[in-house]
């Protein structure tokens, strides 16, 4: 038996570890205590959840997430843990303790390290491109009217920035694409790292898969 408290906010209460099943709960103030000794005596609190080892396929610990994520029977449960000391804990007690896992490290490129930046950079830019087309007509003395369905409704959002003028929009997507590629930078430049394991940069996943014959 392995049993983890903590006090931190959002973090899970109690994490525990025994009879082949994986137990977490969130007492009220004042009653984490008395779960750990319920627990102790392998006695289950009311309100904890369980995923039993024969449930589970797969158990991650990726970098810069503040839990450990276990798929299990098609859903997903986090096990939430902001000190990354106790994260690697947890998840290094699993590695040694859990028999028949098989582990594997899935390191990220650059390029799927910083991905949402760049979908984020995409999504500005054809925002901008669409917008000053509009803009620029308007300064022309064109005149837009857009009315009924989705697209249109889309279209008409573009117009309301395009009304903003030519200048401000090239100054806010300016801004902004500044701000996404300083972002995008730092994090492909100087990735965060897992504590237990330095392996380089890049985002890691480190992964144990539950084999099912015991």
């Amino acid at each position: 038996m392995k049993i983890w408290k903590s006090e931190e906010k959002k973090d899970d209460k109690i994490i525990a570890y025994f009879n082949q099943t994986i137990y977490k709960g969130n007492p009220v103030p004042g009653e984490t205590d008395n779960c750990i000794f319920e627990l102790q005596m392998q006695k289950i609190p009311n309100g904890f959840f369980s995923i039993p080892l024969h449930y589970i396929s797969q158990i991650n610990l990726t970098d810069g997430k503040e839990y450990i994520e276990v798929l299990f029977k098609g859903s997903t449960e986090h096990l939430k843990i902001k000190d990354s000391k106790i994260r690697n804990e947890i998840f290094d007690y699993f590695k040694e303790n859990i028999p028949g896992a098989v582990y594997s490290i899935d390191k990220y490129s650059k390029l799927r390290t910083g991905k949402k930046n760049l979908v984020a950079m995409l999504v500005v830019i054809i925002l901008s491109v669409w917008s000053l087309y509009y803009a620029t007509g308007m300064e022309a003395g064109n005149e837009y009217d857009v009315s009924g369905g989705h697209y249109n409704s889309i279209a008409g959002i573009i117009l309301l920035i395009a009304s903003l003028g030519v200048t401000k929009i090239i100054l806010i997507s300016g801004s902004l694409l500044v701000i996404i590629i300083i972002a995008f930078i730092r994090k492909i430049k100087n990735p965060r790292l897992l504590n237990a394991y330095r392996l380089g940069r890049g985002k890691i996943r480190y992964s144990l898969y539950i084999s099912k014959k015991r």
